[in-house]
């Protein structure tokens, strides 16, 4: 698994740079410009418009009915031209391009879902499969069928990698990816430094407003520590309701690495505590939080992460501890103090 996972990350990577930035969602961001011409328009002027290579498919639209739009492909037109027995050219020059124009194209709105046009795209009849798909909006556009399948193929190899609700690595790419940390710090004094995030109350908070709302704050906590994880770190989702962080730390000693990393989890707890756009405050949870760094060198990921997760589990316990609200048990846990900070 973990091969497969490193095969398919690197092979994105090479063919697309970052491969998480890139795998486009809706058709707005694959459509391009299109000539658009009047359906009464000679033929013969719209053979000026292929001359030129880079002109793919030519836009038709009824002066009678402004909503009403076709389409003419270079094969298309091409196969006019020809005509049956080599006669095309003579027979269509002075007809109107509406004669030849497609007026039953494959229509979608800017904001269709990339998945949903290709498959449609796919669904249709060979002489048309691949025909550009027209993008309807203020300006027409249109979005090459091509297109729409590598954007497709990219976001399932994405999501593959991914957790679908928050958008973050799963498990298993952390996984991945610390390895490949660990490996580039290898004879360096370089160390690997982990933040395991957890949602306090977050069973409570699925029974009292229902899984629905629950994933919703899980989205936005996701979305937020994407947006708040420093430059070239790893943020994933590695449990229910479990994030994590991983990023290359370089430090003069052992001091100087504990200051560093408490000080990335601190940042990273300060700046979740602040509740994502229409979500109460009341609704927002805190969080359990622990960081845990590898000694010069890198380290291994399976130290790194049963180490977080232990010093996690004994957060998480005492927690439950306080909050039964015993003075006798409050008096053992020594202060508020919730964080583990742990050398590795």
């Amino acid at each position: 698994m973990d091969d497969d996972l490193t095969l398919l990350a690197d092979r994105l990577q090479h063919a697309l740079g970052d491969y998480r930035t890139t795998a486009a969602a809706t058709v707005k961001e694959l459509a391009r410009a299109v000539d658009v011409v009047d359906a009464d328009m000679p033929i013969a002027r719209l053979e000026v418009l292929f001359r030129s290579p880079h002109v793919t498919t030519v836009a038709v639209r009824d002066p009678d009915d402004p909503v009403r739009i076709g389409l003419v492909t270079r094969t298309r037109f091409t196969a006019a031209m020809t005509g049956r027995l080599g006669f095309g050219r003579a027979v269509h020059a002075r007809r109107e391009t509406g004669e030849i124009a497609d007026w039953a194209p494959l229509v979608a709105p800017p904001s269709a879902p990339v998945s949903e046009v290709a498959v449609r795209a796919m669904e249709r009849h060979d002489e048309r499969r691949y025909d550009d798909v027209i993008v309807a909006g203020d300006v027409w556009a249109v979005a090459s069928t091509s297109d729409l399948v590598h954007a497709l193929s990219t976001l399932l190899a994405v999501r593959s990698l991914h957790d679908s609700l928050t958008g973050l690595e799963h498990r298993a790419m952390l996984q991945h990816r610390l390895a490949e940390r660990c490996a580039d710090l290898h004879g360096t004094a370089g160390r690997v430094v982990l933040v395991l995030l957890d949602v306090r109350g977050f069973r409570h908070l699925n029974v009292t407003r229902g899984f629905a709302f629950a994933d919703v704050v899980l989205a936005a906590l996701g979305a937020r520590l994407r947006g708040i994880a420093p430059v070239r770190s790893d943020a994933a989702r590695i449990g229910g309701d479990e994030l994590a962080l991983a990023a290359t730390l370089h430090a003069r000693d052992e001091q100087h690495a504990a200051q560093v990393a408490d000080g990335l989890r601190q940042q990273l707890v300060e700046r979740l505590a602040v509740p994502a756009s229409g979500i109460d405050a009341a609704d927002w949870p805190s969080l359990h939080a622990v960081v845990v760094w590898s000694e010069p060198g890198g380290g291994t990921p399976d130290e790194l992460l049963r180490l977080a997760q232990r010093r996690l589990g004994e957060a998480k316990d005492r927690w439950r501890l306080r909050a039964s609200g015993l003075p006798e048990v409050r008096s053992l846990l020594g202060g508020d103090e919730l964080v583990e900070v742990v050398d590795l």
